[in-house]
């Protein structure tokens, strides 16, 4: 099972992040969190990505893309930096729902 991310959904409230750092260590700050929310400026959208085991996810509007370890990711600045020395996502291991799914006010999160 891995997180989908439904970014035309998304309002851009980062409750995503603060939710997911919760699950890893009981504080709302969005700093340790797997999800990492974005502006698009040029393209006027929200994105997300999510550092997976493996992979990291890259949800656009206009499609998800996931890119692999040593993988250079296209048009990347340096603000997707830091989501690669995140924790990856555990689907927030011992609860029945992760904390992103059960958080999001749009229905951004699900799990596929």
């Amino acid at each position: 099972m891995e997180l989908k991310v439904d970014t035309l959904k998304c309002t851009g409230c980062k409750i995503c992040e603060f939710a997911c750092n919760y699950h890893y260590d009981g504080t709302s700050s969005p700093i340790g969190s797997s999800i990492m929310f974005y502006r698009e400026e040029k393209k006027n959208y929200y994105g997300a990505m999510v550092k997976r085991e493996k992979s990291l996810l890259l949800a656009r509007p206009e499609g998800p893309e996931v890119v692999k370890p040593g993988q250079q990711i296209e048009g990347a600045s340096a603000s997707s930096k830091p989501i690669l020395l995140r924790v990856a996502c555990d689907l927030c291991e011992g609860e029945d729902t992760p904390f992103c799914v059960k958080s999001c006010p749009q229905d951004v999160f699900s799990i596929e």
